[in-house]
């Protein structure tokens, strides 16, 4: 059984744009028709991405490494009726298939890396990508974090019949660039609250970290955009990025 943060994932997010961050990708990857292309999507969570990609591109393979995750997208692929989508439940350097045309990581998935992780990750996923593929990510710009760091807060929302309410406690490290999202969440529902916590923690990487890992790696060309407002280009106080790199 996936953990509660996981089994309610989709109505804690409910209000994410997920069509927008698609749109966004086509934009970037703009070098030939989607539906002739096999992409990676790294991170697939529970396929609010996913499901809506896969009908744009010829084939997808979508990487999850939090088997709490893989199981919900399993069963959301299962009953989908998609047929161009593989999901494999590991690290992409796990994955045997090469020669793809294009790969994306949404939901700023590269600051869940730290210095560690991402230089192997970045090395396996140029492997699997041809001469000339696009790579496209969201992440937070960690300069800007740094210097505007997150804040506790509350959010509320309502979804359907039910109330979400969003206990955020952010820890930020400075010297280490790390920051710690401590959630507490409350759903009420029928006359029943469920209560449910989960820990995030990000790495902040700065932009020219970013393009140094990414050009070591065999990807270059990397250019960065504003999240919020794509496609103005990024400035320093860009809280979140947009990023493309091109496979050498």
């Amino acid at each position: 059984m996936p953990r509660p943060f996981v089994q309610n994932y989709d109505l804690i997010f409910a209000d994410k744009d997920y069509d927008k961050d698609i749109d966004v990708f086509e934009a970037l990857e703009d070098t030939a028709p989607l539906l002739d292309k096999r992409v990676i999507e790294i991170g697939g969570g529970t396929g609010n991405h996913t499901l809506r990609l896969a009908p744009k591109v010829g084939q997808l393979v979508s990487v999850e490494t939090d088997a709490d995750f893989a199981q919900i997208l399993r069963l959301k692929l299962a009953s989908s009726g998609l047929r161009n989508v593989t999901l494999v439940d590991g690290p992409v350097e796990n994955l045997g298939e090469m020669g793809f045309d294009a790969a994306a990581a949404f939901f700023h998935v590269l600051n869940y890396m730290g210095q560690t992780q991402l230089p192997a990750f970045l090395s396996g996923l140029a492997d699997r990508l041809k001469t000339g593929a696009c790579f496209v990510a969201d992440v937070w710009n960690g300069a800007a974090a740094v210097l505007d760091p997150p804040r506790p807060e509350i959010r509320n929302k309502t979804v359907g019949t039910k109330l979400i309410t969003q206990r955020i406690r952010p820890t930020l490290d400075a010297a280490q660039r790390t920051v710690t999202l401590n959630y507490e969440i409350d759903i009420t529902g029928e006359g029943q609250v469920e209560k449910l916590t989960e820990r995030i923690d990000l790495y902040l990487w700065q932009r020219e970290e970013l393009a140094s890992a990414l050009a070591q790696a065999g990807l270059s060309e990397v250019m960065f955009w504003d999240y919020r407002q794509f496609p103005q280009p990024a400035r320093p106080d860009s809280w979140r990025l947009w990023l493309r790199a091109i496979r050498d």
